[in-house]
């Protein structure tokens, strides 16, 4: 009688660990990768908003964010024509892997730092701040970008086919499905999950980075996606990542793969 209650309890565990382990972990990364949303599935945040808000991010004359829009096409005019005669197309380009020439290892390139690599090595303007890469979450940084990612709109980012080959999509992807912080939550949790439904009278998305830079009124000001990331993290209660932590570039990189096919609505209005 003992030795059959031990081995129905260790039966038992063992189940309890293997049920866990499906629920909460990723698929094996020996297996082909799938993203959790058909492309005929795919929905933006702004789906999820209030209609009074899709409406007003809908309308250029009333979304915030245009403002920034307006920054950054006279600085694009003056400091990215040189090299760029349009600006649309270029944020579909971002993010993207690169190896680092000094430290041989791979660098995710999003469109804020591609925007500092092109300032600090080829803008050649006049003025005490020329060629000085712009500060994070600055007006011009966002300005910028914010302009790029509207010249794009309604095209989608090119991911290279072979992305989940590489070691920042594969640490992301960790990272995603990663149970953290005091709630023992997980990205996956919310934006896989339970996507639709809401949480603190908030609608959960699916977890799109397609509308940033986004203007957020909670933040009453625009706001990169890194910034937004590290909003998820300090949300889940969590340790968050430092703004310069190569796990939001790399996170910004997962989050356009799952979003493939999923066209650019940037800048965007979220609560």
């Amino acid at each position: 009688m003992l030795a059959h209650s031990v081995r129905n309890t260790r039966v038992a565990s063992v189940l309890f660990y293997v049920l866990f382990y499906v629920v909460t972990c990723p698929p094996s990364s020996a297996q082909s990768p799938s993203r959790p949303y058909a492309t005929d599935q795919l929905r933006s945040g702004a789906s999820f908003m209030a209609q009074h808000l899709q409406k007003q991010q809908a309308d250029d004359d009333q979304n915030p964010a245009m403002l920034w829009v307006d920054s950054g096409r006279a600085l694009f005019e003056r400091d990215c024509k040189t090299c760029h005669t349009e600006a649309r197309g270029l944020a579909t380009k971002l993010p993207r892997v690169t190896i680092d020439s000094t430290t041989k290892k791979e660098r995710v390139i999003t469109l804020e730092s591609q925007i500092n690599t092109c300032r600090s090595t080829r803008v050649k303007t006049q003025g005490a701040n020329a060629s000085t890469p712009y500060a994070l979450e600055s007006e011009p940084l966002l300005s910028l970008a914010s302009y790029l990612a509207f010249s794009s709109r309604g095209m989608t980012q090119e991911i290279a086919a072979n992305i989940t080959q590489t070691v920042s999509w594969q640490r992301a992807r960790a990272m995603f499905f990663a149970v953290q912080g005091k709630l023992d939550f997980s990205c996956a949790a919310c934006h896989d999950k339970i996507a639709g439904k809401r949480v603190r009278t908030q609608a959960i998305s699916q977890g799109h980075g397609v509308g940033f830079p986004a203007y957020r009124i909670e933040w009453q000001t625009v706001g990169s996606l890194n910034r937004r990331l590290r909003a998820c993290f300090f949300g889940m209660e969590a340790d968050v990542p430092a703004a310069s932590d190569p796990i939001l570039p790399a996170l910004e990189l997962y989050l356009a793969w799952r979003a493939s096919g999923l066209p650019i609505e940037a800048p965007a209005l979220r609560r």
